[in-house]
């Protein structure tokens, strides 16, 4: 599917300092950042299909949590890649997040040039996914 304008980022944060963070690491960018708090506004944002990666807290403001929403993508036909933030990110859950789906795993208070290596190799990882999958269908 090709994609209109630019890529949407679907940060999944309730209010406060991880989204003011995130929007001042990629609010200038070629990005577009869109947030949402629950699994319930999460999988409406899905629907669009229009989402190029997601990127999540750990725990959800609605007691979900990144593996609900790693549960949604799973289920697409073309997912995008998810990226899942911790206060208390460690080798074990890194190697949770990798070996369930995940594309990667940040360390909060999150820092400028992790978000955005993170954000732009969780694009193109989406993109050549999505190429492979388009050549597999036919």
């Amino acid at each position: 599917m090709e994609r209109a304008g630019r890529p949407i980022i679907l940060a999944v944060f309730p209010p406060g300092e991880d989204r003011t963070s995130l929007h001042n690491i990629l609010g200038h960018s070629d990005w577009q950042l869109q947030f949402t708090r629950t699994l319930e506004e999460t999988q409406a944002a899905l629907r669009t299909g229009l989402i190029a990666v997601v990127f999540a807290e750990g725990r959800l403001a609605d007691g979900h949590c990144w593996k609900d929403i790693l549960q949604e993508l799973q289920v697409m036909s073309s997912p995008p890649a998810l990226i899942v933030a911790d206060r208390l990110a460690n080798d074990a859950l890194w190697a949770e997040v990798l070996n369930l789906g995940g594309h990667d795993l940040l360390t909060k208070p999150f820092t400028a040039n992790e978000v955005l290596y993170a954000v732009t190799t969780a694009c193109h990882f989406g993109e050549g996914q999505r190429e492979r999958a388009a050549c597999s269908g036919h």
